[in-house]
């Protein structure tokens, strides 16, 4: 059972109280990597012996991890910071219950879900630094001035950042889901009905979906953004046929040192990706003019 998963099915049996001592390690996360007791004590605002049953109560969930060695601090895990997020998002009536997995990636889990209202959303839990923290230094130029950077701080900070250029793009009319709403580290957006791009076996009409795809990043640029990350697997083939960009917290404006380099990485992987499977040639330079123009 997925992080996410569980932190859905445990979410009723966590008391008020111990939701107080896990925002209380949370903030406590953003300055030690192991938040102290007495830290927790100070955060939670409730007497010593209470936080301590709570830390326990916390411990058997298996929502927190705790070492002793050089002193006594707790840190949440990923369940325990869903559980935050998620209980923030049903307390603000806007999930109702959360589905099965739409796709499992190195730096994001993605579920169905469905809202108050009965609307059938998606819901992207990121989870940056879960395979390395230092490659995630290297490619989120956003968190590098940072000396202690948790991997929850940079999992909000990617969350915060995505939900705000979905936003942008959306408002321009690239097809790109519409955010909803962002908690912490977890944005609930609009439903991905479709496939993704690499996984499709072949496309009904290839040139048709390719200049689908150009014309988006087309109004991306025109808003002022690159998406600095796009080839076939952040791509979706909608059920209609058309195209659907996902994958948006590598983005960079138009003004960024690198935009040059990462539009051209972007068309070039697009490009490349149809010549290889559909025989289908276009000049970069000329795609990359189109692109700006």
């Amino acid at each position: 059972m997925s992080s996410a998963e569980r932190a859905a099915g445990i979410l009723l049996e966590i008391e008020p109280e111990e939701f107080r001592v896990l925002q209380a390690i949370e903030l406590g996360m953003a300055r030690y990597s192991y938040v102290p007791l007495e830290e927790i004590f100070k955060y939670a605002g409730m007497p010593e012996s209470e936080a301590e049953f709570r830390l326990s109560e916390l411990d058997k969930k298996d929502l927190i991890y705790r070492r002793h060695d050089p002193y006594l601090g707790y840190i949440m895990n990923y369940t325990g910071y869903d559980v935050l997020a998620l209980n923030a998002l049903a307390k603000a009536d806007v999930l109702n219950s959360l589905g099965k997995s739409l796709g499992v990636g190195k730096e994001a889990d993605i579920y169905d879900a469905i809202t108050d209202e009965g609307e059938r959303v998606a819901v992207k839990f990121h989870r940056l630094g879960r395979t390395s923290f230092r490659e995630t230094r290297k490619k989120r130029g956003y968190i590098q001035r940072r000396r202690h950077t948790s991997w929850h701080y940079q999992s909000r900070l990617a969350a915060e950042k995505e939900y705000s250029i979905m936003g942008q793009v959306y408002e321009v009319g690239v097809s790109s889901p519409q955010p909803l709403h962002q908690n912490r580290h977890v944005i609930v957006m609009g439903y991905i009905d479709g496939y993704n791009l690499n996984d499709i076996a072949f496309l009904d009409d290839p040139p048709g979906f390719l200049e689908d795809i150009l014309l988006n990043a087309r109004k991306t640029y025109r808003a002022g953004i690159i998406h600095a990350d796009l080839s076939e697997y952040n791509i979706i083939v909608r059920k209609d046929g058309t195209v659907l960009l996902i994958d948006w917290p590598q983005s960079v404006p138009t003004t960024h040192p690198n935009a040059e380099s990462l539009l051209r990485r972007d068309v070039y992987n697009v490009l490349r990706y149809f010549e290889r499977k559909y025989g289908l040639e276009r000049d970069l330079e000329e795609t990359i003019v189109y692109v700006k123009s």
